[in-house]
């Protein structure tokens, strides 16, 4: 396997971009989720994806503060959202006690789909030993991957539907677990689509407005 780092030339050219907000309910310490960021990115431009986050408040005080003023303007198909929620939050949702995250599965033409991340069960696998920020990173990539591309798992690579201990030593050590070429295909292909329908919807509405 290749070190993740070191396939950037292999990345088609990055005119597919995706926006993603961060709500960090978890309190995941801000040095090791930028790490996470920085892995995720990586991932996704090796399949011509670019990725811009955009840190939000988690406290109703800070809704409104300068500081997040970008949390607050109008948010297109390709713009997701990620929430990283600790264990009192994550059990109130139905999920596996195996799962590390989740995806809400959208329409094309829809905005702000939501992605999120348990952040216990990463400090759960933080504590045998693997690189918490190498697997988070991987984990938000696999569930961007399913809200962009749907459900399914496949064999082998990032989408397997449960990572092996030999898996999850690989993403620690930098070795990367791969899209496969149909994967990478269809995630640059459902992000341009994404951006046709954002950018279609606001010609419309400027359409509509002139009349």
């Amino acid at each position: 396997m290749n070190h993740l780092a070191s396939s950037k030339h292999l990345a088609p050219s990055l005119d597919a971009r995706s926006i993603i907000r961060v709500y960090n309910y978890a309190r995941v310490d801000p040095g090791l989720l930028e790490g996470a960021k920085k892995v995720a990115a990586i991932i996704f431009e090796n399949v011509g994806v670019q990725t811009a986050w955009v840190d939000c408040s988690v406290s109703p005080e800070g809704f409104q503060s300068p500081a997040y003023a970008a949390c607050q303007s109008p948010m297109g198909p390709a713009d997701l959202v990620l929430r990283i929620l600790p264990q009192r939050m994550a059990e109130k949702l139905r999920s596996s006690e195996e799962a590390l995250g989740s995806a809400q599965l959208c329409r094309e033409s829809e905005p702000a789909c939501e992605l999120i991340v348990f952040s216990s069960r990463i400090d759960d696998l933080a504590s045998k030993g693997y690189r918490a920020e190498r697997i988070l990173g991987y984990v938000i990539a696999h569930e961007v991957a399913h809200v962009l591309i749907g459900a399914g798992h496949s064999d082998e690579g990032i989408m397997r539907g449960e990572w092996s201990r030999h898996d999850l030593q690989c993403i620690s050590w930098g070795l990367a677990l791969h899209f496969t070429k149909a994967q990478s295909t269809q995630l640059r292909s459902a992000i341009l689509r994404r951006i046709t329908s954002s950018v279609q919807e606001v010609a419309r509405q400027t359409s509509s407005a002139a009349r």
